[in-house]
């Protein structure tokens, strides 16, 4: 709980960061509004996740950059690896699980909200969100290795977002109601094991990077 509550109190003195998360927001709904007054269900599901996808980037890509070297020794002394990289993941995925709130509620007034089973479409969100930051969180960890972790970062999330995004998709048209699925489990059971491997190789993966 210490290090989530020093992550909470860093992200709040860089105001910056998330102010620019909360602005990408915006911008991005108000560009779709001006082009739509009101998506239809599968074009809402697709921009919805795309615009997730970009703010999750943004959100968790200085996870592993706020701290300087000297401070990670400090801890290397004070913590076992995964808790650190718990506590990290852990206020990532409340971070994007705001952003996803904030964002249903801005594309809901700018370009109408589409979704019809409310109960089926926040699972999705907090099992997106569960997979992006254990995702995001292990692959900020290995970027901050090299002089460009912002790129690289980038290159290896994006293949790593797409099963998780095509999940979320299926899982999203029929919140909608846009398919004739009667029956969602498959996919939630699928996308429930791509991000248990996740957590898994992530928890498996960080102790070894933190010794690097």
């Amino acid at each position: 709980m210490t290090l989530i509550a020093t992550e909470a109190r860093i992200e709040l003195r860089e105001r910056y960061a998330l102010s620019g998360i909360l602005l990408y927001v915006l911008s991005a709904a108000f560009i779709v509004f001006s082009i739509w007054k009101e998506l239809p269900p599968k074009e809402w599901g697709l921009t919805f996740w795309v615009i997730f996808l970009f703010c999750s980037l943004m959100a968790v890509l200085k996870t592993f950059g706020r701290e300087s070297e000297g401070r990670y020794f400090y801890f290397y002394t004070l913590y076992h690896p995964l808790e650190l990289f718990l506590a990290k993941a852990i206020y990532n995925l409340g971070l994007l699980f705001f952003i996803f709130l904030i964002l249903w509620g801005t594309l809901t007034l700018m370009a109408g909200n589409q979704i019809i089973r409310f109960s089926w479409f926040l699972i999705t969100g907090g099992l997106a969100s569960l997979g992006l930051a254990f995702l995001l969180t292990l692959i900020t960890s290995i970027a901050i290795k090299t002089q460009q972790s912002a790129s690289l970062t980038s290159i290896l999330a994006l293949p790593l977002m797409i099963p998780l995004l095509l999940n979320m998709l299926r899982l999203t048209a029929y919140a909608t109601g846009i398919t004739p699925d009667d029956n969602p489990w498959n996919e939630f059971s699928m996308l429930s094991g791509i991000i248990s491997l996740v957590v898994g190789l992530s928890l498996w993966l960080f102790p070894y990077l933190w010794r690097s």
